[in-house]
């Protein structure tokens, strides 16, 4: 019996002394790399002016008809100005200007011209049209779309 104990003593230590090793070495081995809290502040800095910088692109005004259920015609008359995420897609913007411009007659067309009149109306049009637009191009271009002209009639 005294004989077994020892082994089981000696396990138990050769167990614990892993143990300890491992953790020793989990927490003064196993370290990131400091970071250069500098370097990471310019970086973000950089990328703060850098998205800072980003122009709206206009997209000319234009008249949509509405669906209305009166006899009297509606319309939204409507000026915009379209963010991209990076300045080189500006071009793309510009080129594509008749997709922007198809993709709100889609959409507005099937919408009242009372829900158009709300902020949840503006707002949902304009989800609406970036998630076509940006579906259509294939990639990520719309960031934000700021209406400058709005005028339901």
């Amino acid at each position: 019996m005294g004989k077994l104990q020892n082994i089981l003593m000696l396990v138990n230590l050769v167990i614990m002394l892993g143990g300890v090793g491992a953790v020793f070495y989990a927490h003064n081995m196993i370290k990131p790399a400091p970071t250069d809290q500098a370097a990471e502040a310019e970086s973000l800095k950089s990328g703060a002016l850098e998205q800072a910088q980003v122009k709206a692109v206009p997209i000319k005004k234009f008249v949509v008809n509405l669906h209305s259920g009166s006899n009297r015609l509606r319309y939204l008359d409507l000026e915009m100005n379209i963010l991209p995420f990076q300045n080189e897609q500006a071009e793309l913007i510009k080129a594509s200007e008749y997709i922007f411009k198809d993709i709100l007659i889609e959409i507005a067309s099937h919408l009242e011209p009372d829900d158009l009149d709300t902020l949840s109306g503006k707002i949902l049009l304009e989800n609406k049209i970036k998630k076509q637009v940006n579906t259509k191009l294939g990639q990520p271009v719309v960031k934000q779309i700021y209406f400058s002209g709005f005028v339901v009639q």
